[in-house]
């Protein structure tokens, strides 16, 4: 019976989409670039595409893919319990296998009550003491719908009086025509 991660990127890819997994490269049994190992640590994110040739692999232990790092093509081995998150690229859904989230990642304990200090100042605060309020973004202007607009004034020669200008009526059109757009002021 195949893996929960395989089944994963198998569904994925049947279904045309790229899988996404994030991989925890300090799990024993990891092989890739140290370079890579020191760089990503606990969250080297890995699209395993399949228009190019990874000539992808499922063993008994994990995942198997030629992957390219910096240019220079390498054979990875990534054991499932390494995985802790399979993804489709595109939608961002997909599953995260608790078991396998690094240390780091795991939900923490709920922070101890609020200093009196914080709790004067009326807002909840982050661990820098900054205010995790979040700004309303400011509505944006509606705009509407321009109104129909008259067929320009003729400028056939019957039309034109003897000035050569077309009628005054023309001036009267282009304030109308003007009044239609609307000034976007972006201070809100």
């Amino acid at each position: 019976m195949p893996h929960r991660v395989q089944e994963a990127i198998e569904a994925l890819h049947d279904k045309g989409a790229c899988p996404r997994i994030q991989v925890n490269l300090t799990v024993e049994g990891v092989v890739c670039p140290d370079f890579v190992r020191d760089q990503w640590k606990e969250r080297l994110i890995i699209d395993l595409d399949p228009t190019y040739p990874l000539d992808l692999a499922f063993t008994e232990e994990g995942v198997e893919a030629d992957l390219s790092f910096d240019g220079f093509v390498t054979r990875c081995v990534f054991p499932f319990d390494s995985i802790y998150v399979v993804l489709d690229r595109k939608t961002q859904k997909g599953v995260v296998l608790e078991e396998n989230l690094p240390a780091s990642m795991r939900q923490t304990p709920a922070p101890a009550p609020r200093a009196e200090s914080d709790a004067k100042a009326g807002g909840k605060r982050d661990r820098s003491g900054r205010s995790r309020r979040r700004r309303r973004p400011k509505a944006k202007p509606q705009l509407q719908a321009a109104p129909e607009l008259a067929p320009e004034a003729p400028t056939t020669p019957e039309a034109i009086d003897g000035g050569g200008k077309p009628p005054e009526a023309g001036d009267e059109e282009a304030r109308r025509r003007r009044s239609v757009f609307q000034v976007i002021d972006g201070d809100g």
